[in-house]
């Protein structure tokens, strides 16, 4: 099938921001007297925070103060991508081979609306995107389909026409489930069997993507 739209995860897939949320995640645990672990902050990827809250209850325990910690953790990282946002490689390519095709295209993400539109803003690319559905807009988080089923209905094109472009585990699990083209850009997370099952295919960089754009996938 041909592509006919882009749904694209945000943290770690256009931004680079997995390592330096991380790096926080670890300051911010050690204040509390938590040792938070590269395993532990990968659970969070691709969650939103009710889905992110729940895996931190199960990993340290009902009385983490895990929102706390959370509300920590974003206001460092919106401090720091205030004045810059680092873009992956290949992304500025990838938007403007998608605007000379007249392929929409959306953000998907699990992070809170307000926080997409910042970064977008600083990042000088909001105005490649026609919709925005994130974290704080769905009940259920990745890996549920919720989140691209309803990008897919935002932009009144069936699931399977929509490629999904995703580094995180948990972002493949609900582009697949959505019954989306899921395609992989391995960023913290490399890929697994269980993501080659899910996957179209796995790329090294958003440049790789460009070229499927003319195929029937």
């Amino acid at each position: 099938m041909q592509i006919q739209a882009v749904l694209f995860d945000m943290d770690g897939l256009m931004i680079d921001t997995e390592r330096l949320s991380d790096q926080i995640w670890c300051e911010i645990g050690a204040r509390y007297g938590l040792t938070i672990t590269p395993a532990d902050t990968a659970l969070l990827r691709g969650r939103n925070r009710a889905g992110g809250r729940a895996a931190f209850l199960k990993r340290f325990g009902p009385d983490v103060p895990f929102d706390t910690m959370c509300d920590a953790v974003v206001g460092r990282l919106t401090a720091l991508l205030a004045r810059s946002v680092p873009l992956m490689p290949g992304l500025t390519e990838l938007l403007e081979a998608l605007r000379s095709r007249n392929i929409p295209m959306a953000v998907v993400s699990s992070t809170h609306r307000s926080l997409v539109e910042n970064n977008l803003r600083v990042a000088g690319i909001r105005d490649f995107f026609s919709e925005l559905v994130c974290g704080d807009m769905v009940r259920r988080s990745k890996p549920a389909p919720d989140i691209y089923l309803t990008a897919a209905r935002q932009l009144n094109i069936p699931p399977q026409a929509c490629l999904v472009l995703e580094d995180s585990y948990n972002g493949v699990r609900a582009g697949a489930a959505a019954g989306c083209i899921t395609v992989m850009v391995p960023n913290m997370d490399p890929a697994t069997p269980e993501m080659e099952q899910l996957c179209r295919c796995i790329v090294p960089s958003l440049r790789e993507v460009i070229p499927l754009l003319d195929q029937d996938l």
